[in-house]
């Protein structure tokens, strides 16, 4: 069952690719409307300080689906409008008969899972929270990388250009991996600055667990998609897999896709290993079978997105929300937008496309 080439189509492309969190919901909403081939129902949590901001869920298939397919979008807020257009493609192929469910198994989709930052081009919460690396137990001493504060300083360097030499000079003294760990890997100190993972759960933290309870997901075998954008090559749709060596998760995912996973641990993908992974919350529900990936789409490579989640965040320092027409806040939400979603139809097409093989791909496993 394939996806057919009318709906890849450089005229109709676009039109899954909305620019505001508004349009994608409303695009989220009609299509879960229009499924009428599977049953399907909705749960929402509205953020306490925008009911309009919610992170909204949609079950298809059976209650009692042994299998459940996860398909997350906006774990970074901005990442949310490549995630969402994504999800829904994948409606509408579940509609029109490309993307075929099992009776065993069902999908839930997790729309905007971060909404504050995707109405705002974010990458971090309303609380300046980096939610993929929230996941972290603040009961103990927290993750610091012994660079971090030195790097730190370097980030507040006035003159961008000073900046990126001082930046170049530390990278080629740690080496890029290490610099890329002290930069990327999670910081809980700086609020402000990119990467923090907070003081405590956040919002979408809680909302996790919430959805975990509220469809039931435990003791079911979850393949979990966590769709993000930004890191890697242009329109490079990397499987990355977070899980232990050998684990059972490790075991599934090659079981699932092989080659085409890269594990973290071995150095195979684009990202580093990081702190306070979501990912880690859903390791705990697959002891025996499951896995989760993230599904990272490129775009213009790393050096662009630490340059890009720089500026940004320092615009954002000091911390007042800006009106939506200030001309500071449209440049840097052009910025933000073009870094993670392009305007693009070839990279557009490449990432409903990519979406489109590994749905199919984890469904067609589900039935056989």
């Amino acid at each position: 069952m394939s996806v057919p080439l009318s709906a890849l189509s450089g005229a109709s492309v676009g039109a899954w690719f909305r620019s505001n969190y508004p349009a994608c919901k409303a695009l989220f909403d009609l299509n879960c409307h229009s499924l009428t081939k599977y049953p399907w129902s909705k749960q929402s949590w509205a953020l306490p300080m925008d009911e309009n901001l919610t992170v909204d869920t949609v079950w298809i298939g059976s209650p009692e689906a042994e299998s459940v397919l996860v398909l997350m979008s906006g774990t970074h807020g901005v990442e949310g409008y490549c995630g969402s257009a994504a999800q829904s493609f994948l409606l509408n192929g579940l509609q029109h008969n490309w993307l075929a469910l099992p009776e065993s198994t069902a999908v839930l989709m997790v729309h905007a899972l971060n909404p504050w930052g995707m109405q705002w081009a974010r990458r971090c919460d309303q609380d300046g929270v980096d939610l993929n690396r929230n996941f972290v137990d603040f009961e103990n001493p927290l993750p610091v990388h012994p660079s971090y504060e030195a790097l730190l300083t370097l980030l507040q360097i006035p003159d961008a250009s000073m900046r990126e030499t001082e930046l170049q000079r530390f990278a080629e003294g740690l080496g890029q991996e290490e610099f890329e760990r002290a930069f990327s890997g999670g910081q809980y100190s700086t609020r402000w600055a990119p990467f923090y993972g907070g003081h405590k759960a956040a919002f979408s933290n809680h909302v996790v667990n919430n959805i975990i309870d509220h469809w039931q997901l435990e003791g079911r075998c979850l393949v979990v998609i966590d769709i993000h954008s930004g890191l890697g090559p242009w329109a490079f749709g990397e499987l990355i897999s977070d899980h232990p060596i050998e684990s059972s998760g490790d075991r599934f995912a090659e079981n699932l896709f092989g080659s085409a996973i890269a594990a973290t641990e071995l150095g195979e993908s684009y990202s580093v290993t990081k702190h306070g992974l979501l990912d880690y919350r859903w390791h705990s529900l697959m002891q025996n079978e499951g896995c989760f990936l993230t599904l990272e789409f490129g775009s213009f490579g790393t050096k662009s997105l630490f340059q890009v989640l720089l500026d940004e965040h320092l615009f954002w320092k000091g911390w007042k929300q800006p009106e939506a027409s200030d001309s500071g806040y449209s440049l840097q939400r052009k910025a933000m937008l073009n870094h993670f979603c392009p305007n693009d139809s070839l990279w557009q097409q490449a990432v409903l496309f990519k979406s489109w093989q590994v749905a199919e791909k984890i469904l067609s496993m589900s039935a056989s």
